[in-house]
């Protein structure tokens, strides 16, 4: 598939994700560059080949206990709580298609998707929202290294390295253990009692840091053909992720995931 190809399939991964939150109250947010696609180009960024979406951690638990009812003969839900992910977050798939990746190999990532990742609570303490945020990427550098293809990397010292340490971490921490020890950093303080939230679980650092209710004042933004849901400290948000964000960057660092698609015959 070409690109557009790619982002029509997504944006009505989207639009069934959104029918499903409507349908169970469910909240969502746009994050990432999901979002300021939205706010910059009113849709995908140009360039860009996946969707990305935040939930409250309540609400992204209660989306795991409504799987049944949310899979069907197109979509899939998947999620490490569901025993059908290897990552610390939510995958909504269309088996409609078939994609592979360049860079890494996962029994359950088989078809296109969007992103849905939970939003979690966060300490007041500046430095102890830090230390999550360091702990988290190691976590995540660990998964994503046990998750790697042997023989694949962007140098000659990444394909070297890569599967000597792959094998060090499978066999003292293996995947499932990196992405619990994910997990349970994420859950360490409780959602509602908390002022300051973040995405955790694959978040940006502690820039990522907003206040609970500003962040979860929805407001409606353009994406594509649809309106949908956005923090309402989207400008915050955007600035503090990307800084100036209306300004395009250059065109080196205008990247898709390295991956191909399909449609199923």
């Amino acid at each position: 598939m070409k690109l557009k190809d790619v982002q029509n399939i997504e944006l009505n991964i989207l639009k069934y994700f959104i029918y499903v939150c409507e349908k169970y109250e469910l909240r969502y947010y746009l994050a990432g560059g999901t979002l300021l696609g939205a706010i910059r180009h009113q849709g995908f960024i140009p360039w860009d080949d996946d969707i990305d979406v935040l939930m409250p951690r309540p609400d992204y638990d209660k989306l795991q206990t409504l799987a049944s009812k949310i899979n069907s003969e197109r979509y899939l839900i998947a999620s490490h709580e569901l025993k059908n992910l290897n990552y610390p977050f939510c995958k909504l798939f269309d088996k409609t298609t078939v994609i592979k990746k360049v860079y890494d190999k996962d029994e359950f990532e088989q078809h296109l998707w969007i992103d849905i990742f939970p939003l979690d609570g966060l300490p007041s303490n500046e430095q102890e929202i830090k230390r999550i945020y360091q702990k988290s990427l190691f976590f995540r550098n660990q998964l994503n290294i046990q998750r790697s293809q042997d023989g694949k990397g962007k140098s000659k010292l990444k394909i070297l390295l890569k599967p000597f340490l792959k094998r060090i971490l499978l066999w003292f921490v293996g995947i499932p253990g990196a992405v619990e020890k994910i997990d349970k950093l994420a859950r360490e303080f409780d959602f509602d009692k908390c002022e300051k939230v973040g995405g955790i679980v694959w978040g940006y650092g502690p820039q990522e840091c907003m206040k609970k209710a500003e962040f979860l004042s929805a407001v409606k933004v353009q994406f594509e053909d649809i309106e949908v849901n956005a923090p309402g400290c989207w400008k915050k948000y955007l600035t503090a992720l990307y800084g100036d964000y209306m300004q395009l960057p250059p065109p080196e660092k205008r990247v898709t995931h390295d991956m191909n698609a399909w449609i199923k015959d």
